[in-house]
């Protein structure tokens, strides 16, 4: 919800109040593996909530994997972007957490599908 309202959010503020309706579509699967991002929020622990997780180097699944997460892993959230959809564990969600794996010390990206909470809470 916390997402999908700050998009909402900027969509309203873009288009003002016309009662235009938006819809904000994910990312091609061919966009860029080079995203910005920022360790602005201080989330901790044992966050993925399953095994071997690809922690990409960009928000997309064509992205190339750095290595894999694992339930026993503790991770770092750093922040969250819009990238491809995923579907994980009955969940569907189109943002990404750029986080460091401290167990494994590999940094990357992964689907909030395969986080607790849904990822990051600070966008990029």
């Amino acid at each position: 919800m916390r997402k999908f309202s700050s998009i909402v959010t900027a969509v309203v503020m873009a288009v003002g109040f016309t009662g235009v309706a938006v819809a904000v579509a994910a990312a091609p699967a061919s966009a860029s593996c080079d995203h910005y991002h920022v360790n602005v929020d201080g989330q901790y622990g044992q966050l993925f909530n399953a095994s071997n997780v690809n922690i990409r180097s960009g928000p997309h699944t064509s992205c190339p994997s750095k290595g894999y997460g694992q339930l026993s892993h503790s991770v770092d959230f750093h922040c969250y972007t819009s990238g491809d959809r995923v579907t994980a564990n009955g969940i569907t969600t189109y943002t990404w957490t750029y986080l460091k794996d401290t167990t494994t010390g590999v940094y990357g990206w992964v689907a909030d599908a395969l986080l607790d909470g849904r990822g990051s809470d600070t966008v990029c």
